[in-house]
């Protein structure tokens, strides 16, 4: 089955190879990885030391940021440890250069992009890393890339997994080639029961999956203190009276029900500010543009200017500044969850004890949605309508919003460890 999807992914990349030039001319984020992720020039440096190297790889922005407790236990556990992390997107190379690379607290030996699913790439930067050991975060396996590390006897552990109903249904489909795929893996970390469960139907053996939890919830606390909270508030021209909603990681499809319900609400709750994120920070400029006659003077974060607080609707226009802004709003709305896109994290705003707002589509964190709704620290709203409905109460009601808030904290602080498992089931294993 795997020389096919050899065979199958060749004739593909040549039928694409015309067009790479024009790929690397014209897309901006396409040429800061395309040669890289075809394993040129990729600045990766084999081992000189005799150092036991593990390789971390994480798909993109939401996998970089969640993995970053992981990391850092990594080298808790041995800082001897060479670790060499790659991303798959820019948007998660520059969040992992962010956070792994500070100066001060540098937490990988490299960082470098993960390479095309072709024989030639796979191969050519295995050679530069050679790992004792490869950690995969959640997603992105790929056939050829575990065929060769299960060829070279270098295992491949699955950390944080998790399969959806809907994958899981994909992956039946071609069962036989699934099983080959999944038992090149030789170990699969689950997150709960019912991805363990799923796994199984698959063929793979029980054995080599473990129910371990989701490190999402092992993200540390951020520090922000009243000194702090108060300078964010300034940064944004939050003032005392005003009540503040984010509407975190939108989609296209989103932000016009997201704009509308804030229209609806501004008349209500006149102090109403509107903090909106699109999860392609980019697009505000675009999104922006498209509500010039909009009366809340709308404006871009990267334009706002020092004591001006008259701008009710503000859109992030910068990479890692969400997560920490959960701590000034009111109540947070979850995108990607009124469009069929899986959702996002909800516990990003849950860690500061926040009411949390999320529509029908949350198949990404499905467990951790319905549990939320479940312990009456989030509401799931079906439509608009519904949306302005929930909004309105919650921020009319000082005290369902703290008990709301209350309860997706204990939540979160309730379901932390996943990280200790991980590294003990790796111990186990002797990755470690």
């Amino acid at each position: 089955m795997i020389f096919l999807y050899k065979t199958i992914i060749n004739i593909l990349f040549i039928i694409v190879l015309p067009f790479l030039p024009f790929i690397y001319l014209f897309s901006k984020k396409r040429r800061a990885s395309l040669s890289l992720r075809l394993g040129y020039r990729t600045g990766l440096r084999q081992r000189q030391d005799g150092k036991k190297r593990i390789w971390v790889h994480a798909l993109s922005l939401g996998e970089v940021i969640s993995v970053l407790p992981f990391i850092k236990a990594l080298k808790a556990k041995n800082k001897e440890l060479d670790i060499v992390f790659t991303a798959s997107t820019k948007t998660g190379f520059d969040m992992a250069e962010q956070l792994l690379l500070e100066e001060n607290t540098r937490l990988i030996d490299q960082l470098g992009y993960f390479p095309f699913d072709l024989g030639y790439c796979v191969k050519k930067v295995i050679r530069q890393i050679e790992p004792d050991a490869v950690v995969i975060v959640e997603t992105d396996l790929w056939p050829n890339f575990l065929y060769e590390m299960k060829k070279n006897k270098i295992p491949v552990i699955l950390i944080n997994a998790r399969l959806s109903k809907r994958s899981l249904n994909g992956y039946l489909f071609f069962r036989k080639f699934s099983l080959t795929f999944f038992s090149y893996l030789s170990h699969i970390m689950a997150q709960t029961p019912l991805d363990k469960q799923r796994f199984h139907s698959l063929g793979i053996n029980r054995t080599k999956i473990s129910v371990v939890g989701n490190i999402k919830f092992d993200k540390e606390l951020a520090n922000i203190d009243e000194p702090k909270m108060a300078k964010l508030k300034a940064r944004f021209g939050i003032q005392d009276r005003d009540r503040v909603w984010i509407a975190g990681s939108t989609h296209e499809g989103e932000e016009p029900i997201i704009l509308d319900t804030f229209a609806t609400l501004k008349k209500k709750i006149p102090n109403l500010k509107l903090i909106l994120a699109p999860r392609d920070p980019k697009r505000s400029e675009k999104l922006i543009r498209q509500i010039p006659s909009h009366p809340y003077h709308p404006v871009l974060f990267s334009q706002l200017k020092p004591g001006i607080k008259n701008h009710d609707l503000i859109f992030i226009d910068r990479i890692g500044l969400l997560a920490t802004s959960y701590a000034i709003c009111d109540i947070a709305f979850i995108g990607g969850s009124m469009v069929p896109q899986g959702g996002h994290n909800p516990l990003e705003p849950a860690m500061f004890g926040k009411p949390v707002l999320f529509g029908p589509h949350m198949t990404d964190f499905l467990q951790i949605s319905n549990l939320l709704v479940k312990e009456n620290g989030a509401c799931r709203v079906e439509t608009a309508s519904e949306m302005a409905v929930k909004l309105e109460r919650i921020l009319k009601s000082p005290a369902l919003a703290a008990q709301m808030g209350e309860a997706c904290y204990r939540f979160f602080a309730g379901n932390a460890g996943a990280v200790d498992r991980i590294i003990n089931k790796m111990e186990d294993l002797n990755l470690v």
